[in-house]
């Protein structure tokens, strides 16, 4: 059985990421799933966000710290111009708004050169948290070469405390915006204590240190609780 969708010219084998991340108006995570599902998890904006190259949609909460409170949406899209386009839709911008206070949203571009492991999971286990740190770099290259070192060294421990994927992706910039040396790295776990064991031994950000243009900003968050519109 066929399917009468057609998706946009540019629609590939590349998925581009787009994080969103703020403080929502509502007063609970529970209001939060509400309003969110009503809006952007309706079936007319999923269906709309699919047709133009949105291929996955995942919410999660900030777990503590300076996230608290926060909600970061993770999503893939295999379409700029159809990211372009869905988003510049004067319904969806309205709908963002009645979901966040204040939000940033910003789309970043897959870099393999920075190394990359994407794991299996063992039966009966998912991913149920993320950690994320974002940076400006003083040069790609010293940059790509660095993170190399870091995935390199830690990923077999870090495997052991329940490590699903590890990727780097560079800051893609919005029309008429000079490029930015901006990277982001964005581990997958199945363990939340075990995430944030591993986090707190620090292992490898010394060898990160010299690539960094100043203070990474950091932070874990967990799958967000209840049954959010998801795809």
């Amino acid at each position: 059985m066929s399917e009468d969708v057609s998706y946009p010219a540019d629609a590939g084998a590349t998925a581009l990421m787009l994080t969103v991340r703020g403080t929502t108006t509502q007063s609970s995570v529970e209001d939060s799933r509400r309003m969110h599902n009503a809006t952007a998890g309706a079936p007319p904006s999923v269906a709309a966000a699919q047709s133009l190259g949105d291929l996955s949609h995942n919410v999660y909460v900030g777990r503590g710290g300076d996230v608290s409170g926060e909600v970061l949406f993770i999503d893939f899209w295999n379409s700029q111009s159809g990211l372009g386009g869905f988003f510049s839709n004067p319904q969806v911008q309205a709908a963002a708004d009645q979901l966040f206070v204040s939000r940033d949203a910003v789309v970043w571009a897959p870099a393999p050169e920075f190394g990359e492991v994407a794991l299996t999971v063992p039966s009966g286990r998912s991913v149920v948290g993320v950690g994320v740190l974002r940076a400006t770099v003083t040069d790609m290259e010293k940059a790509a070469s660095a993170f190399g070192a870091y995935l390199a060294g830690t990923v077999n421990q870090a495997r052991r405390h329940g490590l699903v994927a590890h990727r780097v992706l560079t800051r893609v910039p919005n029309p008429g915006e000079q490029p930015l040396p901006e990277v982001i790295g964005v581990d997958l776990w199945m363990d939340l204590a075990e995430m944030d064991r591993y986090y707190e031994l620090g292992a490898g950000f010394d060898l990160l240190g010299p690539a960094l243009a100043g203070q990474p900003d950091t932070s874990v968050w967990e799958s967000a609780p209840g049954n959010w519109t998801e795809w």
